[in-house]
């Protein structure tokens, strides 16, 4: 079994930040949670804390009103396991204390993040998206920036800025240069500005918070990028700050229209920001998570054995089974057509994955199967999956259909070499479905396997009436692209003849 927990158990993270006060339901796989209900409002709290260093009215008044809305709603939904938590404007305003005591009027028990433990709960969210991550993670909020180094499943150094969205404008007013002297100060300040051995000169810097994931998607659309999910989108960093650089001159046409007014109006400020740092840290690239804070705080809480589940599987897994198909179903089909499809070391969870979502199309409305699984493939939020991963999953789905002919978009993503054990990877599974409907006896009573430059089905008395013409095109399209010859056996090894 691939050992993927389901839970329909509901969680909610209440975050109490610097510009919004957001509430995320999450169900679903524990390691790969669903989003069930995100509401925020943009309270400003953090707006005038460099002005009077405190909550002004207006703002505080805005927040408690959503607080006292989504602790109605948290009983409506009867959510049980609720974590609150606040973060720089109430840690640095001179009333925080007062907003917090009246935040818990409504029966809700906000923690006081540090700074650090701020940074490293948004950390923990990158780690747990991107298994195996290693640089450092930034995270842009409305208070604050957050830095924080990466490597092994673990998060050190982390350190709070005061670079947030809501300071940003005033600290740009004084000129690009002095910016950005302000800013290279602070990061050497900190000990991460040493420009010849910088903390993750070199690799991945992992983009956290909503005003960058604008800039992700304003990016996007500049380079007319096939998948319009910010999550897991890559950026070499002469890239990213030949784009920055375009955007923090306001420099902003035809905008992505998923950008909302208020976060359009901070993209200008946070690409600026995003130039320093890219200058200063000197990274690989730059990756975008959707995942952060709220995300490390649920990952925080899950048992080990949990936080080692594959976040792909999960996610996948989870989203199948409101089709019937279960990881159990995954793993079955992915050990029938192993012996004929090649595989990398790196292969074998998204090959499990791709095959799972391929049997979950099946179950859909035949006139959209395709379209409607490249989609899933394409532009569904799957937490794990790199864009590298998202080419060759669509193509295994589209190989599925009976069609190798590889989609244009799907080259950006990998390359050919990829693409092509992708298809086979395909062929393979519709050969299986359609031959044993992936029933547990026709897989017992089947096999397939390459020998002697032939790809040979062996079959029980009991299967080879199955084999139909439709079946034998199916057997004959994967030996024609793996460069093999057809046989039939039987289960004593003696060639079929029709």
């Amino acid at each position: 079994m691939i050992g993927i927990s389901h839970s329909s158990e509901k969680r909610a993270i209440i975050d109490i930040g610097s510009n919004t006060v957001r509430m995320v339901v999450y169900n679903g796989p524990p390691r790969a949670p669903v989003v069930i209900l995100n509401e925020k409002v943009n309270a400003r709290l953090g707006r005038d804390l460099g002005k009077t260093g405190a909550i002004n009215d207006k703002s505080m008044k805005t927040a408690l009103v959503a607080l006292a809305r989504f602790s109605g709603l948290l009983r409506l939904l009867d959510v049980k396991d609720v974590e609150c938590v606040a973060t720089a404007a109430a840690r640095d305003a001179s009333n925080g204390k007062i907003f917090l005591d009246a935040v818990r009027q409504f029966g809700l028990s906000p923690r006081l993040l540090s700074g650090e433990e701020e940074a490293r709960a948004s950390a923990t969210g990158v780690i747990a998206a991107f298994p195996g991550a290693h640089g450092v993670a930034a995270d842009l909020g409305g208070g604050s920036l957050e830095l924080v180094e990466i490597a092994e499943g673990r998060s050190t150094g982390g350190i709070t800025l005061p670079f947030g969205t809501l300071l940003l404008p005033d600290l740009r007013a004084a000129g690009e240069s002095r910016f950005s002297e302000t800013v290279h100060k602070a990061l050497d300040k900190a000990g991460w500005g040493d420009p010849h051995d910088a903390k993750g000169r070199g690799q991945p810097l992992y983009i956290v918070g909503g005003s960058w994931r604008a800039l992700a998607l304003q990016a996007m659309r500049a380079l007319d990028f096939p998948v319009d999910d910010p999550h897991g989108f890559e950026l070499p960093a002469s890239e990213a700050l030949r784009l920055a650089r375009i955007f923090a001159k306001g420099k902003l046409n035809d905008v992505d229209p998923r950008i909302s007014a208020s976060r359009l109006a901070t993209l200008p400020d946070a690409a600026a920001l995003m130039v320093e740092v890219i200058a200063r840290l000197k990274p690989s690239k730059l990756v975008f998570s959707s995942w952060g804070l709220r995300e490390g705080l649920l990952h925080a809480q899950l048992p080990a054995e949990i936080q080692a589940q594959d976040p792909m599987l999960a996610s996948v897994a989870g989203f199948s089974a409101s089709a019937r198909v279960t990881a159990d179903d995954a793993m079955a089909l992915a050990r029938w057509t192993a012996p004929v499809c090649r595989e990398e070391p790196q292969d074998r969870q998204l090959r499990q994955a791709s095959g799972l979502l391929a049997l979950a199309a099946m179950r859909t409305e035949p006139n959209l199967r395709t379209e409607e699984a490249m989609t899933w493939a394409l532009r569904k939020r799957w937490i794990g999956l790199d864009m590298h991963g998202r080419g060759m999953m669509a193509m295994t789905v589209f190989a599925n259909s009976g069609q190798t002919e590889v989609p244009e978009q799907f080259t950006r993503l990998a390359v050919q070499e990829d693409l092509d054990r992708a298809i086979g990877w395909g062929l393979a599974v519709r050969l299986c479905r359609r031959l044993t409907g992936c029933s547990a006896q026709g897989l017992a009573q089947s096999a397939v396997r390459s020998e002697d430059g032939k790809l040979v089905l062996t079959l029980s008395p009991a299967m080879r009436p199955l084999y139909s013409p439709g079946v034998a095109k199916d057997h004959k399209a994967l030996a024609d692209w793996l460069g093999l010859a057809c046989e039939v056996r039987d289960s004593s090894g003696l060639a079929l003849v029709d």
